[in-house]
């Protein structure tokens, strides 16, 4: 293998609704390496989905807008984003209009593209994928244009399937325009203004539908029809509630857990406190209480007390409840609870008879509309749809037992028919219900895509730095010197062909122009470039003086805020000197254009990116301390251990280490999660670098100054 350039990789996500948009949203924030982003979606537009693409005002979010973040590390995202938008009014406590959040997954998408790393692209295709081929340890995604898309990794981002109607109904629909989904396009079109409705479930889906018909000033009859027959629960404003279960001490079947939970409600009671609160105090550990209980609960669970836990838990905005209240208050809205036992068909209506639950008395109804409003279907092993049935066929995928989504990694990668995590293909939301049950909402599915954006840059390495031709040939002869400046800390990286006598200065420092010229000339060495790891602060360059003195050219990272270098270098090219080379890393964060060098697939300069038991600081010049953690521990750390590391400054007298010593032994690094990193980062407070104000727009030109010095070679 010789050394080169490998194309980027490519990142197919399935599905561009809220999922798929908030992982691609993710990558791009984080990406440091070349990538491409394929975001395939049928509808034309991304980011809605079902839940946000309603086209009605009336449809609110059933979280308050301060808890609606898509990042979880930015909380008050969502809020910002309101209050630059026109939105000023709009307070943490206020339930926003769905198709606001939609645009704002749309303009959050927008921003991480406009924001994306040039070598990050991102390309929305309007298809739909039906089938995924493993090949060669990569993908192929066919699509339904007949177009296939050779991907690396791909992410199933996709959402809810629309609800299985009972048995009775399914019978007569599709022989009936009128037994319609609740979130079809046309589910509440043609209606007359005496005609009589029937909406299948009393969730949130049958909500949507009411308030639908309210607002388009709908008069007639509506029947709402579940298994229980609960009504939807509004939210209220509580005070927090103590935690009040242990996970390792937490009951271990249905009953006991409904009991500690009921138990919880009544000594809140007492305290002057609402139930909504104890669920709340649930919310933070529902997906762990979960996992520790035996399958068979599970069933039990699902059986006796999921309608219950649902109704409590997934709220409405009180101004949504006054509207079903007054709807019920004046006649109009009538619920039920029973099963549907016969439907059919009679001239232009429907007759609808229901088993009432306790007393099985039959309640019969003639309606002309039915909508089904039983919420999404996510039993993989009866959904009809091209891609599940492909993947399937491979036995790449594995139905959960519980009939509830596909088993998942606890990263997301997708589990095939022997329990083997997939290193190709992941998923998020929904499908991962069986596993994690709480999985569909804002709160859940932000945290999923950050953590999964995060896991695939990692399995990423797209460009195979230090890949060496034979490993057991010598290695070119090199000439390297260190050479360093008291006044700024700085190293600069003398390095040179001992054969050819070409030469390379890198972060070469005005104030030692003369004792730079003074060794060139006694080694007898040509210097052919002056190469930038970035745009210091605390120094200025000498290449511009050097250059009016050698000749020699001046090579800038790509993207640099300059426009006087002689070249730029991009992630992954290879410097060539002689017979060394030079393969440029990007390395953003300390500034938004930094790159690390390796030098022979040994020497690593790593620039201010990271330092002997440290790295360079992150709150200037387009700095990102999330990207520099990116960097280094995505990059950098995947290098050889006893890769040496040559940093651009030290403060304690150290002049070398090795990749193997940082990654342990760093305290900025080691031990230490992104988010912990980022806190650190964020919290340094230090004082800007002295010569910063004429350093940086010196630099920015190439370090010209007033008067250029005369030196002879």
């Amino acid at each position: 293998m010789m050394n080169r350039t490998i194309s980027p990789s490519t990142i197919a996500i399935i599905g561009g609704g809220l999922s798929g948009s908030l992982v691609a949203a993710n990558i791009m924030r984080k990406a440091t390496m070349p990538l491409f982003i394929k975001l395939i979606e049928r509808n034309q537009e991304v980011g809605r989905g079902v839940a946000y693409g309603t086209p009605f005002e009336c449809h609110l979010l059933n979280v308050p807008a301060g808890k609606m973040s898509a990042f979880p590390d930015e909380p008050n995202h969502f809020l910002n984003w309101l209050h630059r938008n026109g939105h000023e009014e709009v307070k943490a406590s206020t339930f926003v209009p769905r198709k606001v959040y939609g645009d704002y997954v749309q303009a959050t998408l927008s921003e991480a593209e406009a924001n994306a790393p040039a070598y990050v692209m991102l390309e929305r295709i309007v298809d739909e994928a039906i089938a995924i081929r493993s090949k060669n340890h990569n993908l192929m995604v066919h699509l339904s244009s007949g177009e296939s898309l050779y991907v690396q990794k791909a992410v199933l981002a996709l959402g809810n399937f629309p609800a299985s109607l009972p048995k009775p109904v399914a019978c007569v629909e599709n022989h009936n325009d009128n037994i319609r989904d609740a979130w079809s396009s046309h589910a509440i079109a043609d209606l007359n203004p005496e005609d009589s409705i029937l909406l299948i479930g009393s969730g949130l889906t049958m909500v949507d539908a009411v308030v639908a018909l309210h607002a388009k000033g709908f008069q007639g009859k509506i029947h709402a029809v579940s298994r229980h027959g609960l009504k939807p629960c509004s939210h209220k404003p509580t005070i927090p509630y103590p935690t009040f279960i242990d996970l390792e001490t937490a009951p271990k079947t249905a009953r006991e857990l409904l009991h500690l939970v009921r138990q919880q409600v009544r000594t809140a009671d007492e305290q002057g406190q609402d139930w909504r609160a104890v669920i709340d105090a649930l919310r933070p550990v529902t997906q762990e209480i979960w996992q520790t209980l035996p399958l068979k609960e599970q069933k039990r669970f699902l059986r006796h007390v999921k309608a219950y836990w649902e109704v409590h838990r997934h709220q409405i905005a009180p101004e949504i409840a006054d509207v079903l209240d007054a709807a019920e208050e004046s006649g109009q809205l009538s619920y039920y609870a029973g099963r549907i036992q016969t439907c059919q068909q009679f001239d232009n209506k429907l007759t609808v008879t229901i088993s009432e639950r306790e007393t099985q008395a039959k309640i019969v109804l003639q309606v002309n509309r039915i909508i089904n409003c039983t919420g999404s279907n996510c039993n993989y092993r009866s959904l009809q749809h091209p891609l599940l049935a492909s993947l399937q066929e491979q036995h790449l995928i594995r139905p959960n037992v519980l009939s509830m989504g596909i088993d998942t990694a606890v990263n997301g990668a997708l589990l095939d028919a022997d329990g083997n995590a997939s290193e190709l293909l992941y998923t998020l939301g929904t499908p991962r219900k069986g596993n994690l049950w709480e999985t569909t909402a804002v709160g859940e599915i932000r945290v999923q895509a950050a953590n999964l954006a995060q896991d695939l840059l990692k399995s990423l390495n797209p460009i195979p730095y230090a890949v060496v031709e034979n490993w057991f040939a010598p290695k070119p002869a090199m000439l390297f010197r260190q050479l360093f400046d008291k006044e700024s800390s700085t190293y600069t990286y003398l390095i040179a062909d001992p054969q050819t006598k070409e030469a390379i200065l890198v972060d070469p420092v005005s104030e030692q122009v003369e004792r730079d010229i003074q060794i060139l000339r006694e080694l007898g060495l040509t210097l052919r470039y002056c190469l930038e790891t970035h745009i210091h602060a605390d120094h200025i360059t000498a290449t511009s003086q050097l250059k009016g003195i050698t000749g020699c050219l001046s090579i800038m990272p790509e993207n640099a805020q300059t426009t006087c270098a002689d070249r730029y270098i991009a992630d992954g090219k290879i410097l060539q000197l002689g017979n060394i080379q030079i393969q440029a890393i990007a390395t953003p964060g300390h500034t938004d254009s930094h790159m690390a060098y390796l030098v022979n697939n040994t020497h690593l300069l790593t620039g201010d990116a990271l330092f002997i038991r440290g790295c360079g600081r992150t709150d200037f010049q387009n700095g990102d301390a999330g990207l520099l953690y990116d960097a280094v521990t995505q990059k950098l750390f995947t290098l050889p251990d006893d890769t040496l590391v040559y940093p651009a400054h030290d403060y304690q007298g150290q002049t070398v280490s090795t990749i193997g010593e940082e990654k342990r032994w760093n305290p900025r690094f080691a031990g230490h999660s992104r988010s912990q990193f980022m806190m650190l980062m964020n919290n340094l407070n230090l004082p800007y670098p002295k010569k910063m104000s004429e350093a940086v727009p010196a630099n920015q030109h190439g370090g010209k100054v007033l008067v250029a010095l005369d030196y002879q070679i």
